[in-house]
């Protein structure tokens, strides 16, 4: 006769039962994951005019000319929740760039100096790579009406807003959390010690800020901030955020948007950005309040808008390192009509094709123009500016895009965006430029 072992016995009734529970739970984590993979093809060309010119990060040659052409696949596994009071998942992303075109004479580094394709080195500035990539995830949990994630994350705050507009995106390491609790109320939040630029291979990378540079003292940036949507009419937004030893940066926008008629719209907004400097103040002394404000008509398949963007401070606006999507009106294609002191107006025309029969085709037309630009008080980290007291600059965009609508091809877009920029006055701190980027990107949704 076997001997009863009732430890065993425990253990396998233990198993027993919890093996049903564990497959329940993790239903919600399969049933509900998802993997996409995007494919963007995307041609950079920047020409510089009127004796303008960059220069070179790996060998300080002046060169007159960006002309790049790469390939990036960004893959994206999101799993759902697994089941219960409390949701566990896992989301995963791989970033692949591939060089087509683009030699060491016209290559930027992709990071401060613009471009698409990765350099060589810590700081960006040796050869061009063939290729580049990365792989990052973030573990996330779902409790109620609340995500917390941490990992690779990509903020999408006024104040913190993770950059998509080159070839691949850019990723930061830390916590963020989303809220829904509250109707019409979108809450979010998080803390983030480094910086993944869109163009690297790694996840330590410094944070600091786009016009004066990266600190290796600058340990994180917090935020926190919501969005509030009233009605059908009017919505608000308001946030803040640290960026350590740096500056308070916070930011509130009102939008209000209204149909008049069957055939006519309205809309009216207002941002604004106070900036002050914090902690050490490693970028110095900045006392910064940016706004603009914008009216909008729409009639038909045509849309009309004019914007003024007002820069208070002997600093320009700044945002934090390589991000991207500063909500004030008159930030551009080539320039973000940012620098110290300045005023700007713009003139927007946008058009919908689908009017005339071509749904997903869509043509926008600008002209911002900017004056009184100041740096002449502005710190040494902002040193660029200094001999600039009467600068002036306008930028001409021309921008059409067209999106298929059906059929194999559905979802592929391409993108062609052109530019013309010129500076006047004493204003050094930009250049005369075209530009033209052509962007072909085809998202695939696998699972």
């Amino acid at each position: 006769m076997r001997a009863h072992h009732p430890r065993k016995a425990a253990l396998a009734l233990a198993v027993s039962l919890t093996l049903p529970v564990l497959a329940s739970a993790a239903e919600g984590f399969v049933q509900d994951s998802t993997l996409s993979v995007v494919n963007r093809n995307f041609y950079f060309n920047k020409d510089y005019r009127n004796g303008d010119a960059f220069t070179n990060p790996n060998n300080g040659e002046r060169q007159s000319l960006h002309a790049e052409w790469g390939h990036g696949i960004i893959t994206d596994f999101k799993s759902g929740f697994t089941q219960g009071s409390v949701g566990v998942g896992l989301d995963v992303q791989g970033l692949v760039g591939l060089k087509l075109d683009g030699g060491n004479g016209v290559v930027g580094n992709g990071v401060g100096v613009p471009g698409i394709i990765s350099r060589y080195g810590e700081n960006f500035d040796g050869k061009p790579k063939d290729s580049y990539g990365k792989i990052g995830g973030a573990l996330k949990v779902r409790v109620l009406d609340t995500e917390l994630r941490y990992g690779d994350v990509r903020p999408t705050s006024p104040v913190l807003n993770a950059s998509d507009i080159r070839l691949l995106p850019q990723t930061l390491r830390g916590f963020i959390f989303n809220n829904s609790s509250l109707e019409g109320l979108a809450l979010q939040g998080g803390k983030l010690e480094s910086s993944s630029d869109r163009n690297a291979s790694s996840h330590q990378g410094d944070l600091g800020t786009v016009y004066a540079g990266r600190f290796k003292d600058a340990d994180d940036v917090v935020y926190l901030g919501g969005d509030y949507r009233l009605n059908d009419v009017l919505s608000f937004k308001l946030h803040t955020s640290k960026l350590d030893d740096i500056w308070n940066q916070s930011f509130f926008r009102a939008d209000f948007k209204k149909s008049l008629s069957d055939n006519l719209g309205v809309n009216v907004g207002l941002n604004y950005y106070r900036t002050r400097d914090t902690g050490n103040a490693l970028v110095g002394e900045i006392d910064n309040n940016s706004w603009s404000t914008h009216i909008g008509l729409t009639t038909g398949a045509h849309g009309l808008a004019l914007a003024y963007t007002r820069i208070d401070g002997d600093t320009p606006f700044d945002y934090v390192w390589n991000t991207y999507g500063i909500e004030l009106d008159s930030a551009s294609q080539v320039s973000d009509f940012n620098n110290p002191n300045e005023r700007s107006w713009q003139a927007r025309y946008d058009y919908d094709f689908s009017a005339l029969g071509v749904p997903g085709l869509n043509l926008t037309a600008r002209y911002v123009r900017g004056t009184d630009i100041d740096g002449s008080k502005a710190g040494p980290a902002y040193g660029y500016f200094n001999g600039i007291s009467d600068g002036k600059h306008w930028e001409r965009n021309l921008w059409v895009s067209y999106v298929v609508q059906n059929g194999v091809a559905k979802d592929l877009s391409l993108t062609l965006l052109q530019a013309t920029h010129r500076v006047g006055g004493d204003h050094t701190a930009e250049a005369d430029v075209d530009e033209v980027r052509f962007i072909v990107q085809y998202p695939l949704q696998l699972l």
